[in-house]
């Protein structure tokens, strides 16, 4: 597998990239570059690479416009400092086809400890491959058959290349997984919108099924059309396990469902964090997750289909906050998410990752075609805002405008 191709493969593991075009606009970043980047950015935005890098490295635009080959190293490991940060990222930047370029971002402490052993950008590459012991990470082309495979997806799945490579992605899937339709249905999503994920039982060549967190991302040829995709599947069996034994065996601070806060506790800690941010004048925001249509959708397609959603919720919000922050099952299909030392900017931020995710999202078996959306309202601590409840009034009040303007958006509150 050449570089360029394992570039385009991890475009949503755990190491930062960034797909951006030769005018630095950004086509595709994944949550570990979101991450790293925003010290850099201005309100959470990473729209314009080199905008958003402009006052820590001004000449990136000019090494892009400067370099005539039709691929290769741009930039090595340029170390970068965010202001007022002890802790900086390394960036390249690798020209991967005329018109596109990969930026690979790393934590600058993590890969300096990794420097000594690591030369060239393929050897870095490759070291990734090796450590991720339980992602999966291979490509398949435009009718999602297989066209190369890794020593991580061999581990994870236990399939040789040889076994696995010219078949179709149905041969790691579940029988119960609705086989060809399932995979023709994945990946005309992630060709449409960039990339998609889900939950979901992976099969391994003796048989045996692991559930697997699946991220799909699109391929483009110059023209803009998908002419293959990378898959990363990252196999989650543990977590799913102590999830499940901690909803049977949770107390009442746990909700038993979906694995987050229970309504008493999250009110609990949330009213601690609303005395705390008043007296230390501290921001402090909340978010209120309300999925779209859910009652019309939980009757069409059932009890079971509406639990399996309010989970996927519970998920993704869990990914995309902090350790610090707070998630909460506060009503029948509501969460919310409580954002410790966070003003409202940042809030509406993680509400459209959120929001943005929970479209992406794939049901696998009977219910494979069904879409699923959010309406968010994020309201902060104000003078006027002054406790819990009057946080969820206000995120409240914020997802009934989001819901009346169409649906499938984040609204923060303004009074």
């Amino acid at each position: 597998m050449t570089p360029e191709a394992l570039l385009d493969l991890f475009v949503l593991a755990p190491v930062g990239l960034v797909e951006v075009d030769e005018e630095g606009r950004v086509e595709v970043a994944n949550l570990a570059a979101r991450t790293l980047l925003t010290p850099f950015t201005r309100a959470g935005s990473l729209d314009d690479l080199f905008v958003a890098l402009g006052a820590v490295a001004p000449d990136l635009a000019a090494r892009v416009r400067g370099f005539d080959s039709p691929r290769g190293v741009i930039v090595d490991a340029l170390e970068l400092l965010a202001p007022g940060e002890q802790r900086g990222v390394h960036l390249s930047l690798v020209k991967v086809a005329p018109g596109r370029i990969v930026a690979v971002v790393n934590d600058a402490g993590a890969l300096a400890a990794a420097r000594g052993h690591l030369s060239r950008a393929d050897q870095r590459l490759r070291a990734v491959e090796g450590a991720v012991r339980d992602y999966a990470i291979f490509t398949v082309d435009a009718e999602g058959t297989v066209d190369s495979w890794s020593e991580a997806a061999e581990r994870v799945h236990q399939f040789p290349a040889a076994a696995v490579v010219g078949q179709s992605l149905t041969l790691l899937l579940p029988p119960d997984s609705g086989g060809d339709a399932y995979v023709q249905d994945t990946l005309a999503l992630a060709a449409r919108n960039g990339w998609c994920e889900e939950e979901g039982h992976r099969q391994r060549q003796d048989g045996s099924l692991f559930w697997a967190s699946t991220v799909v991302t699109a391929l483009r040829a110059t023209d803009g059309t998908a002419n293959g995709f990378s898959v990363v599947t990252h196999d989650v069996s543990e977590r799913r396990r102590l999830e499940e034994s901690l909803r049977d065996d949770a107390s009442s601070t746990t909700d038993y469902l979906t694995g987050v806060s229970a309504r008493r506790a999250f009110f609990d800690v949330a009213s601690s964090e609303v005395a705390r941010a008043r007296r230390y004048g501290q921001p402090l925001t909340m978010l209120l997750v309300d999925p779209d249509n859910f009652r019309e959708i939980n009757e069409q397609h059932g009890e079971g289909f509406g639990n399996e959603w309010l989970r996927a919720i519970a998920w993704v919000c869990r990914q995309e906050s902090r350790t610090t922050d707070v998630v909460g099952r506060v009503g029948g299909e509501a969460f919310a998410v409580l954002l410790p030392s966070t003003e409202l900017s940042g809030g509406l931020v993680l509400a459209e990752r959120i929001r943005e995710r929970m479209q992406r999202h794939v049901f696998s078996g009977d219910v494979q075609g069904v879409r699923c959306t959010l309406s968010v309202g994020v309201a902060e601590v104000t003078d006027s805002v002054i406790s819990v409840d009057g946080l969820l009034t206000a995120t409240g009040t914020a997802v009934q405008r989001a819901q009346q303007a169409g649906m499938n958006l984040v609204v923060g509150y303004d009074d």
